[in-house]
């Protein structure tokens, strides 16, 4: 059976072809949003209607086109309501747009919409003769009604040639695209695993996601670091997906991207069938960072639709546009590189980018709103849920306020004291302690918010000059929309003062409804990573408690892992000076039983330095590598660097940040990690109102798994992950601290984890004794 066509919009076939110009155009007034510009159309069309009872609302068009037609692989339903149609001599189509400011010209995708209109009109109608038509773009000031009307006369004729040289537009470049889906599906039907083999179980982990894109399910898989899962799942996606399909491949990471990217790369190394695009925040791929997104400041934007389309078009033709071809791309054609990643994404095969993409609410991808033809592929899947409750978390700090106050016009500036005046009355009412506060306190607030965002629009405040001013605008925006993501119960408020600071919060406590309403928009969607156990709480946590959950076996022999629990050294927080020198003696042991290079995680970087400084006694001919705060990407690189070059040495870093989680060791490879202590997250206001809301909406206990346990276990297991990478790989992981056997924390284990509980007096004889039997085989 052929397929359904597909729905197309008038106003999208009008944007892809008569879009021209500058990008981010300037507003003209104050904005209006949708609500207001439906109240304001209506009234405009019941004026209409009393002024003439022929005249009618809402004309609704459609056009079925077949696909042989269009000479395409699908049909296409173009469909659309004309805002007001009045049949006479000549007929007159109105197409009404509400404004804060009435322009001095229309918009050519203003107007384009309305001469489809009327080419539609005259094809449904299929009326006698030639008659003619008056198309007409009316912009309507909304707080007067007063109009400004833009006017075209045409003949039934034109209008017909009118849609028919658009849809001729619109058909090249989908037969453009429809002939590479075609070649990529032809490429991947024949698509072989890039690797003489599989993995153990990576074959068994590709069937199911095949399985789960083709039925299009909502999968969590685990599947353990080292085990190849990047290429398990964007092999079979690839197989599985179909002409009109698209993938999404989200991650929380850089170098999440990075993987993704090369496994693309080792499936297409001709970079001739497979669309790849990748997608950097704006900040990181601007070429003129700084410089506001306004055309009269910015060349890239200036003029930005003129040049855009042969650059889709090149970028297109490249397959893999990473960062750098989409710099080197958007620089030849002098385009806005961040603008032109996301046009070129609606034609790709494989988009690439991270969480925020897809979930977060302020700036997800609308253009893919809704899409069940995008299929979902998110890795790191345990970083999901605190990402998504970040991202719904919102904050009002005085700082910004302040700031703004001293720097912005003096309008704006006005406009910022009302928040500061609104913040301060909060203290006074509430005190110096950070502390729950109900929402109705902050009504004050709210007012202010909106008196400052009603006033950049009413007044045309101009801010671009003023990055303190833009500050704040951002910050009110988030605050406001915020209002509308989520039930009042996924919410609280927090104000927390520290000396000068003051700040509001509202945090989202529990983002599952959020995720689960952004995977159901789309098609299916596969969520993996090395560290979701136990499976059903981070089912919960992404609100896909019905959905299938799977563990992948391990690739890994028993015999390549040893893994020691040492119970007798707690290093609760006031026990860390006193523990120091004894972890230093266990590193050293494991040192001296097999000489080789050691990666020590720990909880902080005060537990770090003090460890740092027993071993520095312990061990003095013994390179010590040891990560600091703030490190740039070339000093973590250094850092990796040394530790390469060094032959036997020991690396201390923290867990959770990017050497425990992100960097590759296979240059430098481990024969031991070392996780000292559980490394919970201190206690907070936001932490405490976490564990109270899942105590009370899934049982007593659930709490304290998600808001400390859960933070905790995933930095460590991450960190063990560095060891074993391929099976060619062996050594010691040592859990130091008795809390590990706890029945709660190891719930959280990876299943092939059996840990073998001991003293520390005994971790050398244990290492000594690995290494012998591991030597022998």
């Amino acid at each position: 059976m052929p397929a359904d066509p597909a729905a197309l919009p008038v106003r999208r076939l009008a944007e892809f072809v008569f879009r021209s110009g500058d990008l981010h155009k300037p507003r003209r007034g104050r904005q209006v949003d949708a609500e207001e510009g439906i109240a304001v159309q209506k009234a405009v069309q019941q004026q209409r209607l009393q002024a003439n009872s022929a005249y009618e609302r809402e004309f609704t068009l459609k056009l079925e086109l077949s696909a042989a037609q269009l000479e395409l692989d699908r049909g296409v339903c173009l469909q659309g309501r004309i805002d007001g149609l009045l049949s006479g001599v000549p007929v007159l189509i109105e197409e009404f747009k509400c404004c804060g400011e009435l322009p001095e010209a229309a918009d050519p995708v203003d107007l384009g919409q309305a001469l489809i209109y009327a080419g539609l009109h005259s094809q449904q109608t299929a009326a006698a003769g030639d008659h003619q038509y008056r198309v007409a773009v009316v912009y309507v000031q909304a707080d007067t009604l007063q109009e400004r009307a833009f006017n075209l006369t045409l003949s039934a004729v034109q209008a017909r040639w009118v849609l028919s040289f658009v849809l001729l537009c619109y058909r090249a470049r989908c037969q453009r695209h429809e002939h590479r889906c075609r070649d990529r599906l032809a490429y991947a039907a024949g698509l072989q695993f890039p690797f003489a083999r599989y993995r153990r179980a990576q074959q068994a982990v590709a069937r199911r996601v095949y399985r789960a894109l083709r039925q299009r399910e909502s999968l969590l898989l685990e599947a353990p670091t080292g085990s190849g899962k990047t290429m398990a799942v964007v092999y079979p996606a690839l197989r599985a997906q179909g002409a009109a399909e698209q993938l999404l491949f989200l991650t929380s990471r850089n170098v999440g991207a990075r993987a993704a990217l090369d496994a693309l790369h080792l499936l297409d190394r001709q970079q001739k069938h497979i669309a790849v695009v990748e997608l950097t925040a704006k900040e990181k791929i601007c070429p003129v960072p700084g410089t506001p997104c306004n055309a009269e400041l910015c060349a890239n934007a200036k003029g930005y639709f003129d040049r855009s389309r042969g650059a889709v078009d090149e970028l297109l033709s490249a397959r893999c546009a990473d960062r750098a071809a989409v710099a080197e791309v958007a620089a030849r054609h002098q385009v806005c590189p961040f603008e032109l990643s996301l046009d070129a994404a609606l034609w790709a095969d494989v988009i690439v980018g991270d969480y925020n993409y897809a979930f977060d609410p302020m700036v997800r991808l609308q253009r893919f709103a809704g899409d069940k033809n995008l299929h979902l592929l998110i890795d790191e899947a345990h970083q999901l849920s605190p990402r998504a409750r970040d991202m719904l978390t919102v904050s009002l700090p005085r700082s910004l306020v302040r700031s703004a106050m001293q720097a912005a016009p003096a309008a704006f500036s006005k406009r910022a004291a009302s928040m500061d005046r609104a913040l301060r009355k909060l203290r006074s009412a509430y005190g110096e302690a950070e502390q729950v506060i109900p929402a109705a306190a902050l009504a004050a607030l709210d007012r202010a918010v909106d008196r400052l965002l009603d006033s950049v629009q009413d007044e045309h405040l101009e801010l671009a000059a003023c990055a303190e001013a833009q500050a704040l605008f951002f910050a009110c925006v988030r605050w406001r929309r915020s209002r509308s993501w989520l039930q009042e119960e996924t919410f609280q408020h927090s104000l927390q003062v520290d000396r000068r600071e003051l700040e509001v919060r509202r945090i989202c406590l529990d983002p599952a409804p959020y995720i689960d309403a952004v995977l159901r928009e789309h098609g299916a969607n596969v969520r993996f990573s090395g560290t979701v156990s136990p499976l059903e709480l981070y089912q919960r946590l992404h609100g896909q408690q019905q959905a299938a959950a799977e563990r992948a076996a391990s690739p890994f022999e028993p015999r390549q892992l040893a893994l020691l629990h040492v119970t007798d050294i707690p290093t609760y927080y006031r026990q860390r000076q006193a523990s120091a020198a004894r972890v230093a003696g266990v590193v050293k042991d494991m040192q001296t039983a097999r000489a080789g290079r050691y990666l020590v995680a720990l909880p902080s970087y005060e537990y770090l330095q003090l460890l740092q400084h027993s071993l520095a006694q312990m061990l003095p001919h013994t390179p010590l590598l040891a990560q600091e705060r703030q490190q740039s990407r070339d000093d973590h690189e250094q850092m990796l660097n040394r530790f390469v070059d060094a032959g036997p040495a020991v690396m201390l870093i923290v867990s959770g940040g990017v050497f425990g989680e992100s960097v590759d060791f296979s240059r430098a490879p481990l024969q031991g990690v070392v996780l000292v202590g559980l490394g919970l997250p201190p206690p907070t206001l936001e932490r405490a109102l976490i564990q109270s809301h899942f105590d009370e909406v899934e049982g007593r206990g659930w709490g304290k798994l998600v808001a400390y346990t859960q933070p905790a276990l995933v930095k460590n297991i991450q960190a063990a992950g560095r060891l074993i990478r391929s099976p060619n790989d062996r050594g010691v992981i040592c859990l130091v601290d008795p809390r590990f056997g706890q029945a709660d924390v190891q719930h959280f284990f990876p299943a092939f984890w059996q840990p073998r509980r001991l003293h520390a007096d005994d971790v050398r004889p244990a290492v000594e004794s690995f290494w012998r039997e591991t030597d022998l085989t």
